[in-house]
């Protein structure tokens, strides 16, 4: 049979498969974990959507947290690259958040490294991640619930401006006996626990609404009918947790994870700016694997108001059991945290560094020229957005070993009608370090709960998940 040309590219490629695929060279291994995924994909349609059907597995209903990642769509991911790649120990997530990327690397028995602006994102983190002391935490349970209710005293624990304006006195009497209780516990990680539970049942018996991320109050004659016991609340609230801690220390044990209730691996938290740093072991580079995360959108004064959200919460809980650099002066205002994150602090850059990002981003540029022309006022909020999200990229590729592999998930949102592409943005910041893109997942956002209709920013539906690999030897 005669061989076409066409033909004899198709079988030399074939070979060059065959080729690289006994040599295990990184662009096989690409191929491989894009192969993975389509294949998963056609199989599944909707594997990437993931109905909300796992979160109780994986912890995840302790505190509802701010456009939380879906537990079962990381670790697809994970398992696919862990698989193909089982050289793979090390995972870090910059923006942490919940810790649902972590929580979902530990049935691979990766050490987890996470960082996050926000004292109560390292809470939860270090909550959900262990120890699983369960069923010392069922024996106290009554103990616990003991010194509540014959708690008589109606001294308020909680001392910040305004508190009046958010706490019924009778709701922060109930919350400062709950408080006096959960500090009588001994052991830390208990507390931990404690304290997770108690910041849920905060966010939902004060007169901030529920319906927005951004601190709210709501109507008076609303707060009068409004008859909620944080007591009532806290028991139920956290019966439910302890079998969700349960569950989720039963799914480690079968992936042999485990050892006298705590993880094999290790664990890591800082609360830091990743614009600034990236943590590692003794300030080493070329240190993780993987990184796996999904920054912010978009500053958080007009998308997710993490700060905002976590502001009421975090006034009830001892920082000192949440972390070391943990204190009072993430709290001097509502928006302290989030000023403190990307974007936070609006400034104008300068023509170098105006030039340098356009240099680094096509589609930063174009978007950018748009958003000078028709909403001139808001362009500044998205430079510096991006400028610190560069940065971030920059602090990654650092630390991050010659061929590992990073897993970024990001949406785009809206600005004055001018839709920011992040996902381009991202990608081309990404190549310009010498990233490669192996592939992209997008995915529609269903359970996500994510930020309402503002006047700057809409509603998202999709959001994409970007997989590349570090180029380098």
């Amino acid at each position: 049979m005669t061989i076409t040309g066409n033909s004899y590219i198709s079988r030399a490629n074939v070979n060059l498969s065959l080729k690289a695929q006994n040599k295990r060279t990184p662009e096989y291994v690409d191929v491989l974990i894009k192969r993975r995924i389509e294949r998963l994909t056609s199989e599944n349609s909707t594997v990437w959507t993931s109905p909300d059907r796992n979160r109780r597995e994986y912890a995840h209903r302790f505190f509802q947290y701010p456009a939380m990642m879906v537990p079962i769509v990381q670790k697809n991911v994970i398992d696919i690259i862990k698989q193909i790649n089982p050289t793979i120990q090390k995972v870090i997530d910059p923006f942490m958040g919940s810790a649902t990327s972590l929580v979902a690397c530990m049935q691979n028995g990766l050490n987890c490294y996470g960082q996050d602006i926000n004292p109560l994102s390292l809470l939860i983190g270090k909550t959900r991640t262990g120890p699983y002391y369960v069923k010392a935490i069922r024996e106290k349970y009554k103990e616990l619930i003991s010194d509540i209710e014959n708690d008589k005293s109606r001294v308020i624990e909680a001392k910040f401006k305004s508190r009046n304006k958010w706490f019924k006195n009778n709701v922060s009497i109930e919350l400062s006996r709950i408080v006096r209780a959960i500090r009588q516990e001994p052991r830390l990680a208990i507390r931990r626990f404690y304290w997770v539970n108690l910041a849920e049942i905060v966010r939902i018996t004060s007169n901030d609404r529920t319906s927005t991320f951004k601190m709210h109050a709501r109507a008076l004659d609303e707060i009068e009918k409004r008859n909620l016991s944080p007591i009532v609340e806290f028991k139920t609230h956290l019966l439910q947790s302890i079998e969700d801690l349960e569950l989720y220390r039963q799914l480690l044990l079968k992936s042999n994870q485990l050892s006298k209730g705590s993880y094999k691996g290790e664990i890591q938290f800082s609360l830091q700016d990743s614009s600034k740093k990236i943590i590692t072991r003794n300030n080493s580079n070329n240190f993780y694997d993987l990184l796996v995360t999904s920054p912010p959108y978009g500053d958080n004064k007009t998308t997710v108001t993490y700060g905002q959200y976590s502001y009421l919460p975090l006034q009830w809980i001892d920082l000192c059991d949440i972390d070391i650099k943990a204190n009072n002066d993430s709290l001097r205002t509502t928006s302290e945290i989030d000023s403190r994150s990307l974007g936070g602090k609006v400034k104008k850059l300068n023509f170098d560094e105006l030039n340098s990002l356009y240099n680094k981003s096509q589609s930063f540029k174009d978007v950018h020229e748009k958003l000078k022309s028709i909403v001139p006022d808001k362009a500044d909020k998205v430079v510096v957005f991006l400028k610190d999200l560069f940065q971030v990229v920059e602090k990654v590729f650092e630390v991050m070993k010659p061929n590992s592999y990073q897993v970024w998930t990001i949406g785009n949102r809206t600005v004055g009608g001018i839709e920011i592409p992040n996902n381009e943005i991202l990608k081309d910041f990404i190549l310009s370090k010498g990233g490669i893109l192996v592939t992209k997942i997008e995915r529609e956002i269903i359970n996500k709960r994510m930020a309402k209709k503002n006047n700057s920013s809409v509603l998202m539906t999709t959001e994409d998940i970007l997989i590349f690999r570090k180029g380098g030897k």
